[in-house]
């Protein structure tokens, strides 16, 4: 995908490909740039394994983010991962994940003191897993239910036992009249359960989808001028489609949202300011399923906000599969 900023300038370019082999498996590559990181990831999904109704998933992935001339300090993660992912009651899906990783941080003169103190080698043995329970009529935009979705990242061995949760709570409904209306909340904490500091890789952001009118990553705590993310954060969302626009154009949606959403806690210095208040966002956005991918536009204002956040009007998002 492709991203653009009303304020400030940046780059990213993102490629999927994706290839069927045959009985639905699926083997594919991603590959994403911005300004300062690389991301690049390889994988297979074989969604029936050995006729057991069980996914089987592997991958291996590499990325770089270069904060060294901004920031004062660069990180590398690479690593691999295998799990599966099956209906475990009715509508109750469980997928476990286990991935070892090994991710190297650096840092030079620009860093402060606080990202010095977390300067060298991690490795993670780590077991993901993702309890969902699903009740929508369909998952493709869907129009009617419900479906809440649990994730948790949790260390069996760890430099710094970092625990990551995340809840992710969606609503639907549509009107007599074809009006449909969403509501989401989502929130998320890291904390290690051994009293070290969270690392700086592992820090709470609003994902961009959930927050528009500002730009991605940019509220929240500083160290600096970097924007660290928190120890927490949530988001709520509301929107509603509004179906008597553009109905000659199949696959198109035009809706109405509100976005409100926060980052905070600090755990590794009591020096940076917490930078607790809700930011909040109004607009329209239009989401189209094209042949080459799917195509986001939306126009946002924002309502509410702090003096160090980075806003930004209009965002466009491509997604591009070959």
């Amino acid at each position: 995908g492709a991203g653009t900023g009303t304020n400030g300038s940046s780059l990213s370019f993102g490629v999927s490909e994706n290839n069927y082999l045959g009985e639905g498996i699926k083997l594919g590559t991603n590959f994403s740039v911005t300004d300062d990181t690389i991301r690049l990831k390889f994988f297979m999904n074989e969604p029936n394994f050995k006729n057991t109704e069980k996914s089987f998933n592997r991958g291996f992935q590499r990325s770089e983010n270069d904060f060294l001339t901004k920031y004062g300090y660069k990180t590398e993660k690479t690593g691999y991962n295998f799990g599966t992912s099956y209906e475990q009651f009715d509508d109750i899906f469980f997928s476990p994940t286990f991935s070892n990783y090994y991710e190297k941080i650096t840092t030079n003169s620009n860093a402060s003191s606080q990202k010095k103190k977390q300067e060298g080698n991690y490795l993670d043995f780590l077991l993901n897993y993702d309890l969902t329970l699903n009740k929508l009529n369909q998952n493709f935009n869907p129009s009617d239910g419900y479906k809440i979705r649990f994730v948790q990242e949790l260390p069996l061995y760890s430099e710094d036992y970092t625990l990551v949760n995340k809840l992710d709570i969606s609503k639907f409904f549509e009107t007599e009249s074809g009006q449909s209306y969403s509501l989401g909340l989502f929130t998320a904490s890291s904390n290690s359960f051994t009293d070290d500091d969270a690392r700086i890789t592992k820090r709470i952001f609003i994902p961009s989808r959930k927050l528009r009118g500002f730009e991605p990553g940019k509220i929240g705590p500083k160290d600096g001028n970097d924007f660290i993310g928190g120890n927490f954060g949530s988001s709520l969302n509301v929107a509603s489609t509004m179906p008597n626009l553009f109905t000659e154009i199949q696959d198109l949606d035009v809706s109405l949202f509100f976005d409100a959403a926060n980052v905070w806690g600090v755990d590794y210095s009591s020096t940076i300011d917490d930078n607790n208040k809700i930011r909040s966002s109004t607009g329209v956005a239009l989401d189209w399923f094209t042949p080459i991918g799917p195509l986001s536009l939306s126009y946002a204002i924002p309502l509410t906000k702090n003096n160090s956040d980075v806003t930004e009007s209009i965002r466009f998002n491509i997604g591009t599969t070959f």
